[in-house]
């Protein structure tokens, strides 16, 4: 639906131009909380301004809910508001059907059909209000974002839709900024925590961080290198998600393979040697040894001489490549056991 958007008064532009350039100063740890409200209560004149970002919610379940002033809405049913509106409202229609632009419910309904309306009754008059005006952002991925302004007396003007309406492209990119952010400090949070190999994902399984490690793995296995995600992987991915309780995704390659997990919206990238061929005694002495046993305490569990543990040791040590007890038990922690029975099959 194109609809003209009328030329502000040179006052107005003023003050559009002054909130666009200072709006990021407005918020907290939320880009829409708090003073942002506030002054957008300023611009646009409301006597309650909310920010949603959980399809319907009131700050009780899950998903994020701002309003000014605080509890202004106190006592508001929302299981029943939801309902109504669901049900009844074209501006939760026009909403939901994903269409652009700001939109009052005097749009929709006439002064007398709005005030003999549910909506109405239930979710204005009691606290004084005579019309809605709500913008949805144009965000794609997760519960509609929205702005929802309320206010008594006169109706919202033409002046105060094509404010917001001017005003849309620059609360997207103050929305998006905060995910960047957010992603960065959730990405730093696990570099700094762990040299882990990890790989953040967006909302539509875009990479948004991957860690050094992380890119070291894809780049060996898939020859990529962290700034997309592998074909394999990406084909996986719905998969995994429909089946919470499926195996990793395994990619094999000679003595060696990766496994990688996803968790909310991360994936975990774990690189595991395949053991070498050991007899019986010696992947015995090596568990052992992975258990923090001494050469003593194994030559009296398994009724041997110590010299004999340390002949096994050694015959472990060429095969696994390694020059010490502790390296060998770091290789099969390491490995987590993955590869113990393929180790026992190619044992026997």
């Amino acid at each position: 639906m194109f609809r003209a958007v009328p030329a502000l008064a040179r006052g107005d532009s003023e003050r559009l131009l002054r909130f666009v350039a200072e709006a990021e100063s407005f918020g907290g740890d939320h880009p829409f909380e708090g003073e942002f409200l506030t002054q957008l209560g300023g611009l646009v004149p409301a006597d309650a301004v909310c920010f949603n970002d959980c399809d319907g919610c009131s700050g009780d379940g899950p998903g994020l809910h701002f309003e000014r002033p605080r509890e202004f809405f106190s006592g508001f049913d929302q299981a029943e508001a939801n309902s109504v509106r669901n049900a009844g409202s074209p501006v939760e229609l026009h909403i939901r059907q994903g269409r652009s632009g700001a939109v009052k419910l005097s749009d929709f309904l006439s002064r007398g059909e709005f005030r003999r309306s549910r909506i109405y009754h239930l979710l204005l008059k009691p606290y004084g209000l005579e019309d809605t005006l709500e913008l949805r952002l144009r965000i794609p991925g997760g519960p509609i974002k929205r702005f929802s302004l309320d206010r008594g007396g006169p109706g919202f003007s033409a002046r105060d839709r094509a404010v917001l309406d001017l005003l849309h492209p620059h609360l997207v990119q103050l929305h998006r900024a905060w995910q960047s952010r957010e992603r960065l400090r959730d990405a730093l949070a696990v570099h700094e925590s762990t040299r882990a190999a990890v790989v953040l994902l967006e909302a539509d399984d875009r990479v948004a961080f991957a860690s050094t490690a992380a890119r070291e793995l894809l780049g060996r296995y898939f020859g990529e290198n962290g700034v997309r995600l592998p074909a394999s992987v990406a084909s996986w991915l719905p998969e995994r998600r429909r089946r919470a309780t499926g195996e990793p995704l395994r990619i094999d390659a000679g003595d060696r393979a990766l496994l990688i997990e996803i968790v909310d919206g991360a994936l975990l990238l774990e690189e595991q040697r395949r053991l070498p061929r050991l007899t019986a005694r010696e992947r015995e002495i090596l568990d052992l040894v992975a258990e923090g046993r001494t050469n003593t305490e194994i030559a009296e569990r398994l009724w041997v001489s110590r010299g004999t543990v340390r002949k096994h040791l050694d015959n472990v040590y060429v095969k696994l490549g390694v020059h010490n007890r502790t390296a060998a038990a770091a290789f099969v922690r390491g490995n987590g056991g993955s590869f113990q029975k393929t180790a026992d099959a190619d044992a026997g």
